[in-house]
């Protein structure tokens, strides 16, 4: 009797977060897989854990290179639908096996989708400073990777809330120069465009102290226009119609005065397609920005 793939993303969903099985743990696992088999009942990840939670130790277990690939297969999807409280479950067990680029970069993402959605600061900083150790271990690993220079770069910038003056100044340079190097290694990217829009808005928007800190630290402080920064939201748009390039669009065009071009941007995220809670803030923002 053949095992479909989704039967083995849930088995190696379950094992990746157990221990090393024994005799009488592996005649455990074979029954429910075969009450799945037989019956066609629903078996999950948590059932499969249950069984063996009273033996569970702490060392990770790496999935078959077919099964990972099917896990995060599997993520991909989940990540388009918006449902990231489910992409950790599945991919916070593979971070702590053998590394692998794929799902670290991966990691690196969910764990900062998952800091934009929570209104805890602290637990947002352990979210981003976690996220931000992932991939700066993918960049070393993968020096010429552009996922890893793209989140080494997101991250740098999302952890910048939580840092001094001067290392959020430091950071200024180090997150355009990785942004930019993802951006020649992945070109056709929407959302390294709305990073490194992200990163010129917040460099037109930099402050007064800000701006002499960098002065006196390194010469010159970062250089970007609230111009630069439409460019790229408008880029991003192109490769990737979604509500928040259109809005980080018109929140450009606000800044620039350039009301009546705000406005159709903030009318274009609200007829955008959208999913999940970011989406619907989005959505907020857009109709408190037409009803000002």
């Amino acid at each position: 009797l053949l095992l479909d793939r989704s039967v083995l993303t849930v088995a190696g969903t379950a094992i990746a977060q157990l221990p090393n099985l024994d005799g009488s743990d592996g005649r455990l696992l074979f029954a429910l897989f075969f009450d799945f088999i037989r019956f066609r009942n629903p078996v999950t990840p948590s059932d499969i854990q249950r069984a063996f939670r009273s033996s569970a130790r702490s060392t990770p277990v790496a999935l078959a290179p077919d099964l990972q690939g099917d896990t995060l297969e599997q993520i991909d999807v989940l990540h388009k639908q918006k449902r990231f409280q489910e992409i950790y479950s599945l991919i916070q067990p593979l971070s702590g096996g053998p590394f692998n680029i794929d799902v670290a970069w991966r990691y690196a993402r969910v764990l900062y989708e998952l800091a934009e959605e929570t209104a805890d600061k602290s637990e947002r900083e352990r979210l981003v400073r976690s996220g931000l150790a992932k991939a700066e271990e993918a960049l070393v690993q993968c020096p010429d990777n552009g996922l890893a220079h793209k989140w080494v770069g997101i991250m740098l910038g999302a952890v910048g809330q939580f840092l001094p003056t001067k290392e959020k100044v430091a950071n200024a340079f180090r997150i355009k120069d990785t942004l930019e190097r993802a951006a020649t290694l992945r070109p056709e990217d929407a959302s390294v465009k709305i990073a490194l829009g992200e990163w010129a808005y917040k460099v037109a928007d930099i402050s007064w102290v800000e701006r002499n800190a960098a002065k006196v630290l390194f010469g010159a402080p970062p250089e970007a226009s609230y111009r630069d920064a439409l460019e790229l939201f408008e880029r991003a748009y192109e490769l990737d119609a979604t509500k928040k390039a259109a809005i980080k669009a018109g929140l450009t065009c606000q800044q620039l005065k350039q009301t009546a071009d705000a406005t159709r941007w903030m009318q274009q995220a609200l007829a955008t397609p959208g999913t999940g809670d970011a989406d619907a803030e989005l959505d907020q923002i857009a109709k408190r920005a037409l009803a000002s």
